[in-house]
């Protein structure tokens, strides 16, 4: 260290402080804070942004907010985030306004009532090392959805149709036939094959869907559980595929045969005793409609008293019937969404049920409901980057800040307050108002009779000629609430 400071022309105490600022691999223990620190965005600097991005777009480049921020930072030196150089690209239409999806999602559960009435089928591959050579299978496995009894599986080279019929042949052979089957997109599970085998035994094809807690996490959490029990399956021997394949069937036997055993949160019988359990013809035909009802249904995520009275309303103006799980969802979900945006749903909601009758169910209004509230989220944001980062609106701003100090009298105030009547940006509205109440308090301590202020006020209006007379009202209701602030509740920044 010593030498480092002589070749470095520092002292050694002062290179041993800056030593122990720093780790062996030299990264700093305390890095600066830079809360509190941003730059105050100028109109000089908005213009150059949005010269920045226009000459992009003009050489046909996309716009890409983290780039395009580094190079303003580099080339013009300026330091924003991502996030304010996006709402000055917003304000001056350079950049689409997208907000946050934060409304909750509305979906209708898949959960059923019956043994053997869903099953779940999905298929994972495994690994058996024998020695140092791995040999992946895929098992194919059913999971009733109600029990969660692992009711069969086959192992196979790979995820196909054939594995999928083995499987399905084996649980009819102990159990009987499934109403339904759960799956997801593959296409072993939606080819010609599997819908003539299912069509021919009369079983329903469901497809999961996304967004749907009871979809295909039947038998993602039964295999999530088999692997976490079973871990690395390894033979300390040398040996042919076969070996490997009958290794992991016996395994894959013993697990479900024990996993059956095992009571299921909820239900007072095991999986393999509640499988026993026959249902009636009546429910079985119950629970096939509800099943055909859901694959008709076209599922749309998303959805205070006002409110729920309003969906109650449009329930019953449409005689739609829902169950008590899929009821309380929407009315939990339509709480959090604008009276204005459930009201413009219900208009077209009337409009597309008119011209196709299958349209109306309770999925289909809140996709129209998500659909409008998003636009309204979006327009907000763009209105408030727009009052804040607009070019001609901070430029506005800026020649009110350079006028002469000489507006601290009653012709200017009220020269204040005739931008504010007439200015059409509702943030420039604001800031005149408040402008003008300052100075109207400023100038209130120079008099000593309020009522000779407010008969000079009373002049000054009346001399305006290009005003009309709604607007002078307009005026003198604002001086009003300057000279007398106590006796109104009226916020004087309000003015429309």
């Amino acid at each position: 260290m010593r030498e480092a400071a002589w070749a470095l022309h520092v002292s050694l105490s002062v290179l041993s402080d800056w030593n122990q600022g720093f780790d062996e691999k030299m990264r700093p223990f305390h890095l600066p804070e830079g809360r509190g620190k941003a730059t105050k965005i100028t109109l000089e600097m908005v213009k150059v942004i949005v010269r920045a991005a226009e000459d992009l777009k003009g050489r046909g480049r996309r716009l890409r907010l983290k780039g395009f921020t580094e190079q303003i930072k580099k080339e013009q030196d300026i330091y924003l985030s991502k996030r304010k150089v996006q709402e000055v690209l917003i304000a001056n239409n350079l950049f689409a306004a997208r907000t946050r999806k934060r409304r909750p999602r509305f979906y209708q559960s898949l959960r059923k009532e019956i043994p053997n009435g869903l099953l779940s089928l999905d298929g994972s591959e495994l690994t058996v090392w024998l020695d140092e050579e791995p040999y992946k299978f895929n098992v194919e496995l059913s999971v009733d959805v109600k029990t969660f009894a692992h009711t069969a599986f086959s192992v196979g080279d790979t995820e196909s149709s054939d594995e999928v019929i083995r499987v399905l042949e084996a649980h009819r052979r102990d159990w009987g036939d499934p109403l339904g089957i759960l799956c997801d997109h593959g296409s072993s599970n939606l080819s010609e094959e599997i819908r003539a085998y299912l069509k021919a035994h009369e079983i329903e094809l469901v497809a999961a869907g996304p967004y749907n807690p009871k979809g295909n996490g039947t038998d993602e959490g039964a295999f999530s559980q088999m692997k976490r029990v079973l871990g690395t399956l390894r033979v300390d021997a040398s040996s042919r595929r076969s070996i490997a394949r009958s290794v992991l069937e016996n395994v894959v036997c013993v697990y479900t045969a024990m996993r059956n055993r095992v009571f299921a949160k909820g239900n007072p019988l095991p999986p393999q005793e509640a499988m026993s359990v026959p249902g009636s013809k009546d429910q079985r035909d119950l629970e096939r409609e509800k099943i055909k009802d859901h694959i008709a249904a076209k599922i749309k995520p998303q959805a205070e008293q006002a409110k729920v009275d309003q969906l109650h309303g449009l329930i019953r103006f449409h005689g739609m019937v829902a169950e008590p799980a899929v009821l309380k969802r929407a009315e939990k979900s339509i709480k959090a969404y604008e009276r204005e945006a459930i009201s413009a749903s219900e208009e077209a909601f009337i409009k597309a049920v008119a011209r196709k009758s299958e349209r109306k169910t309770l999925a289909y209004f809140f996709g129209i409901l998500k659909r409008i509230q998003q636009e309204r989220d979006d327009e907000a944001y763009r209105r408030y980057c727009h009052q804040r980062y607009n070019d001609e609106v901070m430029m506005q701003l800026k020649r009110q800040d350079q006028q002469p100090r000489n507006t601290h009298s009653v012709e200017g105030i009220v020269s204040m307050l005739v931008q504010a009547v007439k200015a059409s940006a509702q943030f420039v509205k604001e800031l005149a108002v408040s402008k003008a109440q300052e100075w109207t308090q400023e100038l209130m301590e120079a008099y000593r009779y309020p009522g000779a202020l407010k008969k000079s006020f009373s002049q000054a209006v009346g001399d305006l000629m290009d005003l009309t007379l709604e607007e002078k009202n307009k005026i003198w209701e604002l001086i009003e609430q300057f000279l007398n602030p106590k006796t109104t509740g009226k916020s004087v920044t309000q003015i429309s």
